[in-house]
């Protein structure tokens, strides 16, 4: 009966650290903020500011040294397309750099005086795009009415000749795109996912190290005792604590990856079965990499530097801003012990793209593995830094 009554006891402080922390969480204020309001603010206000999807209207001056009736369809053309607007015609380039210092326009379409008689001539012609780079979404989207424009004026100007060689009127090669899963090819479509995924991660990340910092606080005014703490062995405690935050978070990761995106239109093309199966190993490793972070916290105020600094560094590690695949294996290697990397590939892939769980067996297992990790890092952390530092102190 011994092994029985030993597995009890366990299972008994396991339910009590669970306890512990979530009366912690909810006694709070800062907590309960990072855990819950966070969730609930920040997916909306970030959704809200890329809803636009599409940067279009990008304000453009035209200098024209040609003046001819190719040039004036040309632009008539360019002002047609959804991404570029056309402000007005500016005599010298002088006067439209001007303009584009001053941020009255994004981009000078500059066409020379050869123009017309180098594109009828069977010379090739040049027109010229100068755009504001401080933003390269607005050179993108110039960049692309403007080669959309000239691919159908070429056609126009060639028209004569193609339909000799292919005995009917039109384009001998005619291409078409099919874009999968972002369908609407919008930014906040792109980019959301990614950054909802970030939000858990770290609301859940600076929650916990606060508790923590808290509980150091609480040691320091009582010579390394808790008087909070629950006497557990460390796997309990970090199992007790990890099941709390899994309580905490299930709800608020539904609402932040399921109806935050519903609101918003953005695409749903996976089976909401195969998402929650998906985040669930992915809350739990975000629990274990919190409590791994715990090392680096002496007290609440020192939350908030591994926060600052962990932040940026995990975003721009995710592939958001930057294909992982052209990073230094270094940074990729990194980047592979975040959780928000493999749950922001294997999340987009089912939320988006209409995959399905075993589709994304391979980041779904590096989740897996990673809580692993993070379950040993934790213990360690637990067992010979957190305990051991309060035990000098004594």
């Amino acid at each position: 009966m011994r092994p029985f009554t030993n597995i009890f006891q366990w299972l008994e402080s396991i339910f009590k650290v669970w306890k512990r922390e979530l009366y912690l969480t909810f006694r709070d204020k800062a907590v309960v903020i990072f855990f819950i309001v966070l969730c609930a603010v920040y997916p909306v206000l970030y959704s809200l500011i890329y809803n636009t999807e599409v940067a279009n209207d990008m304000k453009v001056v035209v200098v024209d040294h040609n003046r001819s009736h190719l040039t004036r369809d040309f632009v008539r053309q360019l002002d047609a397309t959804p991404e570029v607007c056309v402000m007005d015609y500016v005599s010298n380039m002088q006067d439209a750099q001007r303009l584009l210092h001053a941020h009255e326009c994004y981009g000078i379409v500059y066409f020379p005086a050869d123009f017309t008689r180098n594109a009828l001539g069977g010379t090739q012609a040049h027109v010229s795009l100068y755009a504001d780079m401080g933003v390269l979404i607005r050179f993108k989207q110039m960049l692309t009415a403007l080669t959309n424009v000239q691919q159908h004026v070429c056609s126009q100007i060639q028209g004569a000749k193609i339909s000799v060689i292919s005995g009917e009127g039109g384009s001998i090669i005619e291409n078409e795109h099919v874009p999968l899963g972002n369908v609407a090819m919008g930014v906040a479509s792109a980019v959301l996912p990614c950054i909802l995924l970030l939000v858990l991660q770290q609301s859940m990340v600076l929650g916990i190290c606060t508790l923590h910092g808290g509980s150091c606080d609480r040691r320091l005014r009582n010579r390394g005792i808790d008087p909070l703490a629950i006497h557990a062995g460390v796997g309990a405690s970090i199992i007790g604590k990890t099941l709390a935050h899994l309580f905490i978070y299930i709800l608020p990761a539904i609402y932040v990856l399921h109806f935050v995106p519903i609101f918003f239109d953005f695409p749903q093309n996976g089976n909401p079965l195969h998402i929650v199966a998906f985040i669930l190993p992915f809350l739990i490793v975000c629990s274990l990499f919190g409590q791994t972070l715990q090392a680096f916290v002496s007290d609440r105020e020192s939350t908030f530097l591994v926060i600052a600094f962990s932040s940026v560094v995990f975003v721009l590690l995710s592939g958001i801003t930057w294909p992982r695949y052209l990073m230094s294996p270094l940074w990729t290697a990194v980047g592979n012990a975040i959780p928000s990397t493999w749950a922001a590939q294997g999340y987009i892939a089912i939320k988006t793209n209409g995959a399905s769980l075993w589709q994304v067996g391979h980041a779904y297992g590096m989740l897996w593995l990673l809580a692993a990790f993070y379950f040993v890092a934790a213990y360690l952390v637990e067992r010979f830094i957190t305990r051991r530092r309060y035990s000098f102190s004594r």
